[in-house]
């Protein structure tokens, strides 16, 4: 029988024509499950197990080693055409009680046997609304099993239950209908889940994909005003109602910049990121930089309104959509030579209409060639791009740019780069690993999609109160239960995580202390989505959620998270620890608590302590 082995691990081909795996160390054995590409030759080699597996229409040379740094590796080779997705290896093979761990916003954890949550069936990895990271595992009893995909561009995350338990694989892509390059997987053993984060980082860095937020902050200075910055939106009282073709309604409370700054000077809330969606008047914008703030401005390069729609779109989209003028030829096409579809906008007739998406290779131009006059102008010092670091990867076969998906994420990391090149703090929507050595916030990883209100993407000023709060807030988004910190695990120290807009820490009053909890223990700032009337009823509650916050971000914002702990069986006391000897611990729970060392934490209250050398 052909065995791979070292020290630690052993692993061998099984009849099913897929792996098992031992551990020396106390003898437990991982299964995959049966594989549906028969093995036609395996041989030891070089101190590598190397396999020739017929996965139907294409032959892969697949070579195992084990690296001194840890784990299995798993190399794959191809030649030749390829069909539209090949699933191997095989998923590992599930037992009752095993935890499911899964890069779904910041990350989830969820027993196997649960095939009521809400996860997605198929989760492209480097889209940040589904798989924020190349990554996923799961937890049996201490031992802690992830699968790292080191290029994710053309793979996927497949989630399926067999015998009553989810499993899950990795499925590969065509790269244009070809293999087109060497892929590779590597698989951690880790005693629990901060253990297992920390292999999979130090896969990363050794890749040399890691950069932190203080590197970053050499290449862009203003960068440390985004430490502790709480992320705020301010909308005037017609905004929602000229985006989404609502009728105007006479405003409450003008939308006045000196005024609201000074009260949130005022009120103690000294580090703000001033984002806004119309943008500033150059005086605005130079008053807001005085107060110390980060002042930013809404952009987006991947939609772009037809020309032969404009008659048809209300006047206000028609207005914001300035690169229309250079339609088609920056629109992204795909293999059958239609244009791509993004987001709708309302049209005269009533109905919504598709815009087309922008091919990322024309994106970059655009970027480069729209924002340094309007910085020029307006004195900005940060941006927002949004949809693109977020959204999955495509291909575009235009012939004037033509793009893999890897070339897509390519000129998407350059367009982040430039903007950080020229002096803006640079945020994006959502994002994932595959971008983070490139931007420096985003917005969204805090809120996965599947646990968002309805239309949350239109809702972006939408307080929900009492009934009208959505399920799921409570069922899942503001769950300890199953919310884990993977991202902060593995990026915390590299790029700044806030909520969604539409998923704001002050859209339901209600739960803002959990949200604010959950900002704490994570490191993380909140981000504030509201008008200009809702402001004025409510800014002493915001203060407030502000100030339960700061203490934890300021303490943790250029700090690796090291280790996450559970302290409670009902996982409802829970312990963030940070390489500067930053320690969180958070108390979920509607009653007091009281700790290991007597301490007593109130409910849904946090404890800062620093650890002494």
């Amino acid at each position: 029988m052909l065995c791979l082995e070292n020290e630690t691990l052993s692993v061998r081909l099984n009849a099913e024509h897929s792996l098992t795996v031992r551990r020396k160390t106390d003898g437990m054995e991982l299964v995959q499950c049966p594989s549906p590409c028969p093995v036609t030759s395996a041989c030891l080699r070089e101190g590598r197990l190397v396999l020739e597996v017929d996965c139907s229409a294409l032959m892969i040379h697949a070579s195992l080693s084990l690296p001194e740094s840890g784990g299995i590796e798993l190399c794959l080779e191809a030649e030749g055409p390829m069909p539209e997705e090949i699933a191997w290896p095989p998923a590992w093979r599930m037992e009752d009680g095993d935890v499911g761990i899964f890069p779904l916003g910041t990350g989830v954890a969820f027993p196997v046997r649960d095939l009521s949550f809400p996860l997605p069936e198929t989760m492209p990895f480097y889209c940040g609304m589904s798989s924020s990271m190349g990554l996923f595992g799961f937890q049996r009893g201490a031992l802690c099993v992830l699968t790292g995909v080191e290029c994710g561009s053309d793979a996927v995350l497949r989630n399926t239950p067999e015998n009553g338990l989810l499993h899950s694989r990795v499925v590969w892509q065509s790269e244009k209908g070809k293999w087109g390059y060497s892929r590779a997987i590597r698989w951690f053993f880790a005693e629990g889940l901060s253990e297992g984060a920390a292999q999979y980082r130090a896969w990363r860095e050794s890749l040399g994909e890691v950069v932190t937020l203080k590197e970053k902050r050499k290449r862009t200075p203003e960068l440390g005003k985004l430490i502790g910055a709480a992320d705020l939106w301010l909308w005037d009282d017609n905004n929602m109602n000229r985006l989404y073709a609502r009728p105007e309604v006479p405003e409450k409370t003008p939308r006045d910049v000196r005024r609201i700054a000074g009260e949130l000077e005022y009120l103690g809330m000294d580090r703000i990121l001033w984002n806004s969606f119309e943008g500033e008047t150059p005086e605005e914008c130079a008053f807001l930089k005085s107060k110390g703030f980060l002042v930013g401005k809404y952009d987006i390069y991947r939609d772009v309104l037809p020309k032969t729609e404009v008659d048809q779109i209300i006047p206000y989209r028609v207005k914001r959509s300035v690169n229309t003028k250079y339609w088609p030829g920056i629109v992204r096409m795909d293999r059958d030579g239609q244009y791509g579809r993004a987001w709708q906008l309302h049209g005269l007739d009533g109905k919504l209409h598709s815009q087309h998406a922008v091919c990322e290779i024309p994106a970059l131009k655009l970027t480069m060639e729209n924002v340094p006059p309007d910085v020029e102008r307006v004195g900005y010092n940060s941006r927002f791009i949004d949809v693109q670091a977020g959204s999955c990867l495509q291909e575009c076969y235009h012939p004037m740019h033509p793009a893999t998906r890897s070339d897509s994420l390519r000129y998407i990391n350059n367009q982040l780069r430039f903007l950080a090149d020229i002096g803006l703090v640079c945020g994006v929507e959502v994002g994932s690993e595959a971008t983070a050595g490139a931007f420096h916030f985003s917005e969204g990883m805090l809120s996965p999609i599947p646990f968002r209100a309805e239309d949350a993407g239109r809702r972006m000023t939408t307080v929900y109160r009492g009934k009208e709060i959505p399920p799921s807030f409570s069922r899942y988004m503001l769950n300890p239960q199953y919310r884990i910190p993977l991202w902060e695990l593995v990026y915390h120290d590299c790029v700044v995580s806030y909520w969604y807009w539409g998923d704001s820490s002050n859209c339901c009053p209600e739960l803002m202390p959990v949200r604010d909890l959950f900002d704490a223990l994570y490191g993380e700032p909140p981000l504030y989505s509201l008008t200009a009337t809702q402001w004025e009823e409510r800014k002493e509650e915001i203060a407030a959620s502000y100030h339960r916050v700061a203490p934890a971000v300021r303490a943790t914002g250029y700090a690796r998270m090291i280790a996450f702990d559970l302290l409670s069986p009902d996982r409802c006391v829970q312990r963030t620890s940070f390489d500067n000897g930053v320690v969180i611990t958070a108390n979920f729970s509607g009653e007091e608590r009281v700790l290991k060392d007597g301490t007593r934490l109130a409910a849904y209250q946090y404890l800062l302590t620093q650890k002494k050398d």
